[in-house]
């Protein structure tokens, strides 16, 4: 049986930038498996946990483990802190982020599901990412409204 151990006090935290994931700007320590993904990030003061975003078939939580951010959901902006839990169900069309609007460090632990039909809209830029066996690919689209 293959098991991973790994104390998140000690691990060493990989330094993203706004190039690397989904415009993340922080640090960040996966813990992902085959079939949910495990992330605790970091984000100094102005940090963001990815570009604004929503899943089609993925949900995904948020527990804040240390400071105090902000959850920009849709337009909206809820005020976060140590303890708070957030779910986004897969499905919701209102896209979502964090970031670290204190002065002082904000950590959280991001967990969620790994499906390969996920379909990930940024739509603040058009783009989206479809996810499938053989990886994934992202695409521009323009935004009509719906016929009616």
């Amino acid at each position: 049986m293959a098991i991973r151990k790994t104390n998140i006090n000690s691990a060493e935290y990989k330094e993203e930038g706004v190039s690397e994931r989904d415009g993340a700007t922080g640090r960040t320590l996966d813990l992902s498996g085959d079939h949910l993904g495990v992330r605790i990030e970091e984000g100094d003061a102005g940090g963001t946990s990815s570009y604004h975003h929503y899943h089609t078939a993925e949900e995904e939580h948020v527990l804040i483990l240390k400071g105090k951010g902000t959850l920009h959901l849709g337009t909206k902006r809820i005020d976060l802190s140590e303890g708070d839990h957030v779910w986004f169900p897969a499905g919701e069309e209102t896209p979502h982020h964090l970031e670290n609007t204190s002065t002082e460090p904000f950590r959280y632990l991001v967990f969620g599901e790994r499906k390969q039909d996920d379909v990930v809209f940024y739509p603040n830029a058009s783009v989206m990412l479809v996810k499938s066996s053989k990886g994934f690919q992202l695409y521009n689209y323009e935004k009509r409204e719906a016929d009616g």
